[in-house]
């Protein structure tokens, strides 16, 4: 029922090319509006009307490229993220192994070391 009332014939379709229309809209608007920013000072401001001007220029045309192509961009990000180098963590029984093992006190066979060690602990 709820597919019959968003699809129905009483609304007009352009069929699959509603969202490549739509992506060409957002594309150009997008263009523009970055052109208009770039090349007009007065666009960089604020209406007493419409607000921050450069949020409906570009950041609205962006958000709405985004909204319409989230499906594409998702997968493209799916593939770069696989083609990734991961480092993997390391089990635990090879970190065991790769500890330092305590190591003796140096210069203990040394006979200086030995009249220091004496003298001082006296």
């Amino acid at each position: 029922m709820r597919a019959a009332l968003l699809y129905s014939s009483a609304m007009p379709s352009f069929g699959a090319k509603e969202p490549a229309i739509a992506v060409r809209i957002a594309q150009a608007w997008l263009v523009l509006g970055c052109l208009a920013v770039l090349c007009v000072p007065a666009l960089r401001g604020r209406s007493e009307w419409l607000g921050w001007l450069p949020l409906w220029l570009v950041i609205v045309p962006a958000t709405q490229l985004l909204i319409l192509r989230w499906r594409s961009l998702l997968a493209t990000s799916r593939r770069v993220w696989n083609r990734m180098p991961r480092r993997r963590a390391k089990s635990a029984p090879s970190r065991a192994r790769r500890a330092r093992k305590p190591s003796r006190p140096r210069g203990v066979g040394c006979p200086a070391h030995a009249l220091l060690a004496a003298f001082l602990f006296r």
